[in-house]
C-alpha cells in the first residue's frame, strides 16, 4: 500500500526563511488593509458631505419655488388681461 507522493519542493528552504516570507506578505497585507480602510473613511466622509450637500440644496430649491410662485402671482395681479366685457 503507498502512503503518500512524495512532495516535491524546487527550492528548499529553511523555516526561518519560509518565515520570514510570510511575515513580510502580513506586513504587506496589513499595509494594503489600512489603505483600503482610509480609502473607505474617504468615501464614507464624502457621502455625509454630499447628503447634507443635497437637503441644503433641495431645501433652497423649494423655497425658491415659492418664491417664484409668489412672484408670478403678483406679476399676474399687476397685469392680467383686460376682458372685453370689463371695458
Amino acid at each position: 500500500m503507498k502512503l503518500r507522493d512524495k512532495i516535491k519542493n524546487p527550492e528548499p528552504r529553511s523555516l526561518s526563511e519560509v518565515l520570514k516570507d510570510k511575515d513580510k506578505e502580513i506586513l504587506e497585507l496589513k499595509k494594503e488593509i489600512d489603505r483600503l480602510n482610509e480609502y473607505v473613511q474617504n468615501l464614507e466622509i464624502i457621502e455625509t458631505n454630499h447628503q447634507k450637500l443635497n437637503g441644503e440644496l433641495h431645501r433652497e430649491i423649494a423655497k425658491l419655488k415659492v418664491a417664484n410662485k409668489q412672484l408670478e402671482d403678483k406679476v399676474l395681479e399687476i397685469h392680467r388681461p383686460i376682458n372685453r366685457e370689463e371695458r
